[in-house]
C-alpha cells in the first residue's frame, strides 16, 4: 500500500503543476497584449515606460548558476535599483551612464530596453508557464513507471520463476527519462505546444528501449530458469568456492560465504583459501534438485540474486537448505554433496 501511495502521490503532483500553467499563460498574454498607459487608464491594465540610466552591473554566483543584476536609477529619482535580469545579454553589452527604458507593469520592472534591444528580468512573467509544464512533464513519466512497476510487482515479482531487484528500476528509470526530456523542452522551446510535441517525440525511443530491456530480460531469465545443463561432477581435487548457506541450520553462520569440497567433507568457512575455521556439512544434508533463485528465497541479497546465480535446494531433517553459488560452480559442488551422501550411507 506504501508503493501505491507513493504512486498517486507522484502522478497527483504534476496535476497540480499542470493546473498552474493556464494561469501563467494568462498573464504572460495579458503582460504582451497590455497597452501603454494614458489618462484614466487602469494602472494594472497597461505599461509605463520610465527613462533611466545604468549605474553598473553585478554578478552573485549562486551554485552553479550565475545571477545578472543591473543597477539603474531613474530619470529626477537619485534612488539606485538592482533589476535581477532574465538573461546576460544586457549585461553584457550595458555600461555605466547608458540610457536604457524600463517597462513596468503592474508595479514592478517587467523589461529592460537599451537601443534595439529589449531583455525581460526575473519579474516578467513570460516565462512563467516554463517552470510549472516543465516539473510537470517531468513527474507525470516518473509517477507511470512507478504505477506500472507496482503493478508487475504485485501480480509477476513474487510468482516470476527468476527476478532481480534491479527490474523494478525499469519503469522508473524510463519514465526519468521521459521526463527528463520533457523538462528540458519546457524550458527551452518557444510555446507549451512545441515542449508538449518534443516530449511526445520522446515516447517512441524510450518505448522502444524499455522493450528491448524488457526482451533482454526475459531471454536471460528463460537461460537462468533452465537449469538441466547441471549434472553432478565428482572434485578432481580441493577446491574452494564462494557460496552462501541459507536455512535454520548451525552450519548457516554469518561471514561464512565459501565452500571447501574435495577435501574430506563439504564444508563452509569464512576463509577464500577454505584452511582454516572449516566446519562441514552434515551427511544428512540431502539434495533435492537445482533451480533458480526465486524472490522469497530467504537471505539472497535483492531477493533474487544474479542471473549467474543458482540454488543447490536440500533437505536436513525438517529444514530446508539452500546453497546459492555461482552456476560455473554448481556441478562440483553438487558431485562432492553426493559423493558425501553416498560415503555417509
Amino acid at each position: 500500500m506504501l508503493a501505491v501511495g507513493c504512486a498517486l502521490v507522484l502522478l497527483l503532483a504534476p496535476v497540480g503543476f499542470f493546473a498552474a500553467v493556464p494561469g501563467a499563460l494568462a498573464r504572460g498574454h495579458a503582460y504582451a497584449s497590455a497597452p501603454a498607459c494614458t489618462a484614466g487608464a487602469r494602472p494594472d491594465s497597461c505599461t509605463t515606460a520610465v527613462a533611466a540610466t545604468v549605474a553598473g552591473t553585478e554578478e552573485e554566483a549562486r551554485g552553479r548558476k550565475v545571477d545578472h543584476w543591473l543597477r539603474v536609477t531613474e530619470r529626477g529619482d537619485g534612488r539606485t535599483r538592482r533589476v535581477h535580469m532574465s538573461g546576460s545579454r544586457l549585461y553584457d553589452v550595458v555600461r555605466a551612464g547608458d540610457r536604457v527604458s524600463l517597462t513596468y507593469w503592474r508595479g514592478e520592472i517587467r523589461t529592460v530596453r537599451f537601443g534595439t534591444t529589449a531583455e525581460d528580468t526575473e519579474a516578467s512573467p513570460a516565462d512563467d508557464w516554463r517552470l510549472p509544464l516543465g516539473i510537470g512533464l517531468l513527474g507525470l513519466p516518473i509517477g507511470l513507471g512507478v504505477l506500472g512497476t507496482v503493478a508487475w510487482w504485485r501480480r509477476r515479482y513474487a510468482s516470476a520463476a527468476h527476478a532481480s531487484a534491479w527490474q523494478l528500476s525499469v519503469g522508473p528509470v524510463a519514465g526519468a527519462l521521459l521526463g527528463c526530456l520533457g523538462f528540458v523542452a519546457a524550458q527551452v522551446c518557444p510555446d507549451v505546444r512545441g515542449a508538449l510535441l518534443v516530449t511526445a517525440l520522446g515516447v517512441p525511443p524510450v518505448a522502444v528501449l524499455t522493450a528491448l530491456i524488457a526482451w533482454l530480460t526475459r531471454r536471460r531469465e528463460r537461460r537462468a530458469v533452465d537449469t538441466s545443463d547441471i549434472v553432478a561432477v565428482p572434485p578432481a581435487g580441493r577446491r574452494c568456492v564462494r557460496a552462501a548457506v541459507l536455512g535454520d541450520v548451525p552450519y548457516r553462520v554469518d561471514g561464512f560465504d565459501h565452500l571447501v569440497v574435495g577435501d574430506g567433507p563439504p564444508a563452509v568457512t569464512p576463509d577464500p583459501d577454505g584452511r582454516v575455521a572449516r566446519r562441514p556439512l552434515p551427511p544428512s544434508l540431502t539434495v533435492c534438485g537445482v533451480r533458480a533463485p526465486l524472490p522469497d528465497d530467504p537471505g539472497l541479497r535483492g531477493g533474487g540474486g544474479t542471473y549467474d546465480t543458482v540454488v543447490i535446494e536440500c533437505r536436513d531433517g525438517e529444514a530446508t537448505v539452500l546453497l546459492a553459488l555461482a552456476r560455473e560452480d554448481a556441478p562440483v559442488v553438487l558431485g562432492a554433496l553426493r559423493e558425501s551422501a553416498r560415503a555417509a550411507g
